[in-house]
């Protein structure tokens, strides 16, 4: 318990409330807990029931704890914005990788998220059904117990069947239930790859921005260039011949950030490398499902011999339901399942439950398929008029949630980034994505949001600006 110092000049109630804010952002106290009673707070404290009552009030007043008549005190599971300490703001990390995650996953940074990875809220609003909810406040069952550590059988018999429809034929057996996508991927390389070895991803990739954050790691990147249709498969040999990687990390459908597709010609020759270098695929297809067009996996190529297929549900149905899964050969199950136990224990049986019912429902094939209209209908819009100032954009890029544009070379992008941030703009430039800088003046703009009035103003403006400045030059 903390103490108070009676020979400061802070009063009492100050002293208190300061205190029990401290716990709370240090994480000693947490958000849903109860605090102890008034009348035994000021007994520990030495000091009145009024000074600690009224200190309380404060902390309600502020929305950081409620009052439940006849139970307590207790601090909220969520606070209002500034309501700690009006002064205190969150500071992001100092790398530029990790900076655009904090402010991407921060809904409060930004009025236009047009580089964000995910769908408007509006557009994901009726996704989960009214009855579905209903179906799990009923089943109390599903929200007091934990969830099994592979997840739910009921889920992943369900993914089991999805997965068929997609030609990717696994048992419920092989699919382990994950918090994310990034989860799934953050188990994989926990038991397939050792030190010193070697991991190889495309480039460009938003895989890559995700690797740079993992400070602490006892295996080697290396890149092999992305294609229209999937990676160059005459530099992935040579790579393969000289570094012998482990592991290969690629998205064969609506890559990110690019929106191209891996072939099905090029997708039989990486599965034969894979055979041939004696390495594993992990092909990750959390944006598979807003493919317009059917397209081959390599899990339904390979039956998931050498694959490990991730994919996920927080970019269709909500980012709230954290939940994914991985598809593995079988000599693998195992090892993900143990390693799961080490990272987390399990699961979320609310959001598993939430997912099952979802899956079952007759709207959740409607819901994906309206989803994937409405993409292709914006996509569509926003390539026009970011072509008609000048974007550039590969013929290829045709389908799927990201346009991955080149600007005019007289645009500053580091400057637009910085002039969009301060708009209340998220912009993402193509170093992010890339260890060269081949992609440096390069945008990866989410069609969701980019027909946004405001962006098309701001983005027009500021290139039209650029171009006026560069008159300027020449003419001087």
């Amino acid at each position: 318990m903390f103490q108070i110092d009676r020979n400061s000049k802070t009063l009492l109630v100050d002293q208190i409330r300061n205190a029990i804010i401290a716990r709370i952002e240090s994480f000693q106290w947490v958000r849903g807990g109860r605090l102890p009673s008034v009348r035994a707070l000021a007994r520990q404290l030495g000091v009145s029931v009024f000074t600690v009552s009224s200190a309380y009030e404060d902390l309600v007043a502020q929305q950081i704890i409620e009052s439940r008549p006849g139970a307590g005190y207790f601090i909220l599971a969520c606070h209002s914005v500034g309501s700690l300490k009006d002064t205190d703001t969150l500071v992001p990390p100092s790398s530029e990788h990790s900076s655009f995650l904090f402010r991407a996953l921060d809904p409060t940074q930004y009025e236009i998220p047009v580089s964000s990875g995910y769908l408007p809220p509006a557009w994901l609003a009726d996704a989960v059904p009214a009855s579905v909810t209903g179906r799990l406040i009923r089943n109390t069952l599903s929200c007091s117990t934990p969830a099994p550590a592979a997840g739910s059988q009921e889920l992943r018999v369900v993914i089991a069947r999805k997965l068929r429809e997609v030609h990717i034929n696994a048992s419920s057996s092989q699919v382990v239930v994950t918090m994310g996508a990034t989860h799934a991927f953050s188990l994989l390389r926990s038991i397939l790859l050792g030190p010193g070895d070697y991991l190889l991803v495309e480039d460009p990739s938003y895989l890559l921005l995700q690797l740079r954050l993992i400070k602490e790691r006892n295996f080697k990147i290396i890149t092999v260039p992305r294609l229209d249709d999937g990676p160059d498969l005459a530099a992935m040999e040579a790579m393969l011949i000289k570094y012998r990687p482990k592991l290969f990390l690629t998205q064969t459908l609506v890559h990110n950030p690019t929106g191209g597709s891996t072939s099905p010609e090029k997708g039989f020759k990486l599965l034969s490398l894979a055979r041939q270098y004696d390495f594993h695929i992990v092909e990750d297809d959390v944006f598979g499902a807003l493919s317009s067009r059917p397209t081959l996996r390599l899990a339904s190529l390979d039956g998931c011999d050498r694959t490990f297929y991730i994919s996920g549900f927080s970019k269709v149905l909500s980012p709230a339901l954290r939940l994914g899964y991985v598809v593995a050969p079988v000599a693998f199950v195992e090892r993900l399942i143990e390693q799961k136990m080490y990272n987390l224990l399990c699961g979320s049986a609310i959001d598993e439950t939430i997912v099952t019912y979802t899956l079952e429902s007759g709207r959740y094939q409607h819901h994906l398929d309206a989803l994937g209209q409405r993409v292709m209908q914006e996509r569509s819009r926003a390539r026009e008029w970011l072509g008609a100032v000048g974007v550039v954009f590969d013929e290829h890029n045709t389908d799927g949630l990201f346009l991955w544009g080149r600007l005019p070379g007289h645009v500053n992008v580091p400057h637009l980034v910085e002039q969009a941030h301060h708009a209340g703009i998220l912009l993402a430039p193509g170093a992010l994505f890339s260890n060269t800088g081949e992609y440096d003046q390069h945008i990866r703009f989410n069609v969701s949001h980019c027909n946004h009035p405001e962006f098309k103003r701001f983005f027009q403006a500021h290139v039209a600006a650029a171009v006026s400045a560069l008159a300027i030059e020449r003419y001087a």
